[in-house]
């Protein structure tokens, strides 16, 4: 007798996490281990009261399984010792009483010691110690240090990560005791105990997690819910602690090519044109040396240099269309006109009229002459944007680097090359303060922009001739990343001129100084307190995010980062590639990290920063698929937990995950899925707040798969990955026959009606702007004409789904999504057929969520007009399980297709006589079944040698089948390895094999008049 009977007792047992102590019904614990970790023993602990039925059902077209939790009831003895569940599970959290201590430093998921702060060396050990979620064997411990050598994750506990945050506010503590059980890892055991007090194999009834607090029933019992392991994808979140950082506030990297220049601009701002006109005063004879200008203005004096470039060379050759902004360059009648050139500028009387007496350099080719000067009755002179741009490198205190900048590099006077018309800076208000540097009698002019295109547009015509000049040498202004410009926030004001409301457009502001005020202020929307800006090769950061500490080739880490978009006012959220990650220092102290970026994979990426009216930016190390299988995709999500391998060294390659050892998955399941796909998934799949769940769900649903959780051969249960529309009787798990059905309430049947006429697909996510920039929809038009027009739609959401695995083309789309819209109109377009009754819960003991079932019943009714079935396949939908009392009820949907699987193919590995061979047993089947077992005596095979198959040696008849011999009943006639033996054509295979798949011809018949088949 098995646990599988319905006359015996049932008995169960509790496992929790970490807790030495093991709570059972009645019947013991034989046959389970009696070790948690090695060197301490369970507990067993007689004490469980009740167990409440098991429940699930899953959703036809695939994804996750919907799990009940299931109740377990503990009897409290309120007089008993430690280890009574009220005592045990009546703990809350840090306020419980617990030896204990906290860390001192951060805990990696493989360190093996712990620094603590309290001195623990008199406890005995080896003893288990608790921290987080994680049960943790320490082997000896010293004052300050606790060893655990092979001792991370003890007692089925999942290996984490535990760090000291919030500068040192939140701290992680070890305890001797469990204080925490919401979250911990439960596995709860059922066996039959026979007469003789003896007990059957054990088998997993749940694997998984205890949902919430425990519940004390008027403090006679203690409650626990437990939920499978496959309820982790609702958990999945970003990382905390070392895996969880924001920028570093107060301080700003700057490096050698992008956002590491200060640039502005100023200039005279006059009433007119952009030139000053100046009568030339006609009472005194001119000279090509000399020219007189009658003084209505002190510009000449106050704000122009006559020492500055001229634009010409020493030859008096003109090497740049333009002199410096501030040499005062005269042009006879315009500022265009013919040019003199001024080495000298004083001021004088002429005839109790003041004027400007300009001496010239006439040398210079194209200077004016004499004549010209003495026909000419003005000279004027031209204002120019003079750029100014000054260069920060290295760690800096922001936004104190700015005014620190403008008061060692930026203008105090209007004279030489260093000066300027202003200075400006930034007050403790985040106002701009503008201040003119000279007594002249015009104003001037301030100019600010985000974007080199809008200063463009400003300026127009005259955006060319606004230029940097670095000694003798003008330079146009600097490209948008070279520039400081994203963390301040020029906002709105009566002086700006704005080229777009949306700054990533651009925005010009101008803040202009009268000549009679002594400065101007302009109120900056915002000054960010810290900020990343595109294309910066770093993100400097609080806290360590774990990362190597210098960088390997090929090897990259994903960082997401989640911050407040000012422009949409909602919380976005976009992924780096990160290479590693270094200390940063300021003055000799540690001030932070850098997380240094590969910046090919940030073209991308935005400009993000801590704002004063949003969220700080959040940074973490997440998760982002590239190309992956789908299968491997979902393998690397439950197994990763910090990225370092210890949960595989395959699949453990994400900070973020469900953080699942293999011990709880069966892997091969995973696999196999990817053969049968076309797709690939590349994007990013989770960060702050991600909706795993709904992204693993319409994946499923498109690979036409569910991930449920699944009893092996050993009685665990675990999370495995089962495809739909498998209705093939080799698949089945139990035979219901028709007196295996309790007679009250009898089976019945039904319709199952969850109509879909229309599929909607979105692809091609856009994490930065969280929208789909893709979509199609198939449309079944027989099925929707039959519902009279009725458009019953299902969208699956696929941000792991691109174009650029496929095409963007209509056809290219087209051939993409059709199979699988095919599949859910083929299921789903059509009522189903339903069977439900009840079986007793010994035989449902072997049934899982999905499992597919052989029925008979003449109370059940097919797709004929007839009533009975007789072994007729039904996938088990949903089921309610009595653990404690007696029945099970099922939901069996049929959708009366008969599909067919890949057939038998086995490769043969060596030829070690004339009538035997040797095959590989796993090139087509997972680890638990070998190749050769689809192969029995008497089977009809083809040996199709590699690479040609036209030459193949064909009816060879099995003997007999030993291991991975195969020994023919005749000289096979093999002479080289390597190939496949595979079954023989439809007409001579044998029974077992033509129920697998076979190509059909152009007609759709395989053999005569058997119809083609139909593959999943």
């Amino acid at each position: 007798m098995s646990y599988t009977s319905d006359h015996g007792r049932r008995v169960f047992a509790l496992e929790v996490g970490g807790l030495i102590y093991r709570y059972h019904s009645g019947g013991g614990t034989s046959g389970l281990s009696s070790t948690i970790a090695t060197g301490i023993n369970y507990t067993d602990i007689e004490g469980i009261v009740s167990v409440s039925a098991f429940g699930a059902s899953i959703d036809p077209s695939g994804g996750i399984g919907q799990y009940e939790p299931i109740t377990v009831t503990l009897g409290i003895n309120k007089k008993a010792a430690l280890s009574d569940p009220g005592v045990i599970f009546g703990r809350c959290g840090a306020r419980s009483v617990s030896t204990k201590a906290k860390i001192t430093s951060n805990v990696d998921r493989d360190d093996q010691s712990i620094n603590v702060d309290t001195d623990l060396s008199s406890l005995s050990y080896p003893r288990l110690l608790h921290m987080g979620a994680e049960t943790i064997r320490i082997n000896q411990a010293s004052a300050s240090i606790l060893l655990c050598p092979s001792g991370r994750g003890a007692g089925n506990t999942p290996k984490q990560n535990h760090s000291i945050d919030l500068e040192g506010v939140k701290v992680p503590e070890i305890t001797t005791e469990i204080t925490t059980f919401r979250g911990r890892r439960a596995q709860l055991y059922m066996a039959q105990k026979y007469p003789d007090g003896s007990l059957s194999s054990w088998a997993a009834v749940c694997n998984g997690f205890i949902e919430s607090t425990p519940a004390i029933e008027q403090g006679d019992t203690v409650s626990l819910s437990l939920v499978p392991m496959v309820a982790l994808i609702d958990q999945v979140s970003a990382d905390k602690g070392l895996n969880q950082t924001k920028l570093l506030e107060g301080f700003h990297y700057f490096g050698d090519d992008a956002g590491n220049t200060l640039e502005y601009g100023m200039k005279l701002e006059l009433s007119t044109a952009d030139q000053m006109e100046l009568r030339i005063d006609q009472a005194t004879a001119q000279t090509a040396n000399t020219l007189t200008i009658i003084k209505t203005t002190n510009i000449l004096i106050e704000d122009f240099d006559e020492s500055l470039p001229t634009g010409l060379d020493s030859n008096g050759e003109a090497y740049t269309a333009i002199s410096h902004p501030r040499y005062p360059r005269l042009g006879l009648n315009t500022g265009s006109g013919t040019p003199c050139f001024p080495t000298s500028i004083t001021t004088t009387t002429n005839n109790g009229i003041q004027v400007y007496q300009c001496l010239l350099d006439s040398s210079p080719s194209g200077a004016a002459t004499s004549v010209q000067i003495n026909l000419s009755w003005l000279a004027a002179v031209e204002t120019r944007t003079e750029i100014k741009q000054h260069t920060i490198s290295g760690l800096k205190q922001w936004p104190n680097v700015i005014n620190d900048t403008l008061e060692s590099d930026g203008p105090s006077s209007t004279q030489g090359a260093s000066g300027g018309l202003l200075k400006w800076r930034i007050d403790e208000q985040n106002q701009i303060i503008a201040s003119k540097l000279s007594d002249s009698d015009k104003p001037s002019k301030l100019t600010l922009w985000t974007r080199k295109d809008a200063l463009r547009s400003v300026l127009d015509d005259e955006f060319d001739l606004a230029q940097y000049w670095d000694g003798s040498f003008p330079s146009p202004v600097l490209d948008n990343h070279l520039r400081v410009w994203y963390p301040i926030d020029l906002g709105e004001g009566e002086e700006q001129t704005t080229f777009a409301e949306d700054r990533s457009q651009g925005v010009v502001l101008d803040v202009v100084v009268s000549a009679t005020q002594p400065n101007s202020a302009h109120q900056l929307r915002d000054l960010a307190r810290a900020y990343y800006q595109h294309r910066e090769d770093r993100l400097l950061v609080e806290s360590s995010l774990g990362l190597p500490t210098s960088a390997t080739v090929g090897q990259r880490f994903d960082i997401v980062v989640s911050y407040y978009d000012r422009r949409s006012q909602s919380i976005k959220e976009q992924v780096f590639k990160a290479t590693h990650q270094t200390t940063a220092t300021f003055n000799g102290a540690d001030v932070g990290y850098y997380i240094h970026l590969n910046r090919y994979f940030a073209q991308q990426n935005r400009s993000f920063a801590d704002w004063s009216d949003g969220e700080r930016a959040l940074i973490t190390r997440g998760g982002r698929f590239d190309g992956e299988r789908p299968g491997v995709a979902l393998l690397k999500l439950l197994m990763s937990g910090g990225g370092e391998g210890v949960n595989s060294s395959e699949y453990d390659v994400f900070a973020t995950g469900c953080n699942l050892d293999s011990s709880h998955i069966d892997i091969d399941s995973f696999l196999s899925i990817d053969s049968a796909s076309p797709f690939t998934v590349s994007g990013q799949f989770l960060g702050v707040g991600a909706d795993v769940r709904a992204m693993v769900d319409d994946l499923l649903k498109l690979l036409g798969a569910c991930m449920l959780m699944k009893r092996n051969d050993q009685g665990q249960s675990l999370i495995t990955l089962i495809p739909l529309g498998g209705e093939r009787s080799a698949d089945t798990a139990v035979t219901i026959a028709e007196g295996d059905w309790l007679a009250d309430p009898p089976p019945h049947w039904d319709s199952y009606e969850d109509i879909v006429t229309q599929v909607k697909y979105e692809y091609d996510f856009d994490p930065v702007d969280n929208t789909y920039r893709s979509e199609v929809i198939f449309n079944n038009q027989e099925a929707i004409s039959r519902y009279g027009g009725e458009r019953s739609q299902i969208t699956l959401s696929l941000p792991g789904v691109s174009s650029d695995q496929f095409g963007r083309g209509a056809g290219d789309v087209y051939a993409e999504f059709l199979p699988t819209s095919q599949r859910i109109f083929n299921v789903l377009s059509n009522p189903l057929r339903v069977w439900r009754g009840s079986i007793g819960t010994g035989q449902s003991a072997l049934l899982d969520l999905g499992s597919y079932v052989k029925a008979s019943s003449p109370h059940l009714r097919g797709y004929s007009d007839t009533y009975g079935v007789t072994d007729g396949i039904g996938f088990l939908r949903s089921i309610r399980q009595e653990l404690m009392g007696e029945g099970c009820d099922l939901e069996l949907l049929t959708t009366g297709l008969s599909p067919v699987a890949w057939n038998a193919t086995a490769t043969v590995a060596t030829i070690p006589s004339s009538t035997t061979v040797t095959v590989n047993q796993n090139d087509y089947s997972g680890a638990s079944v070998d190749d050769s077992s689809f192969f029995s005596a008497g089977d009809i095979v083809d040996y199709l040698p590699l690479g040609d198959h036209d030459n193949g040696i064909t009816g060879l008849v099995i003997q007999s089948i030993s291991g991975s011999t195969i020994t023919f009943t005749a000289n096979h006639g093999i002479s080289a390895a390597n190939g496949t033996l595979e079954p023989t054509t439809y007409a001579n295979a044998s029974t077992d094999h033509r129920s697998d798949a076979y190509l059909a011809n152009a007609s759709n018949v395989i053999n005569i008049n058997v119809e083609a088949q139909e593959f999943s």
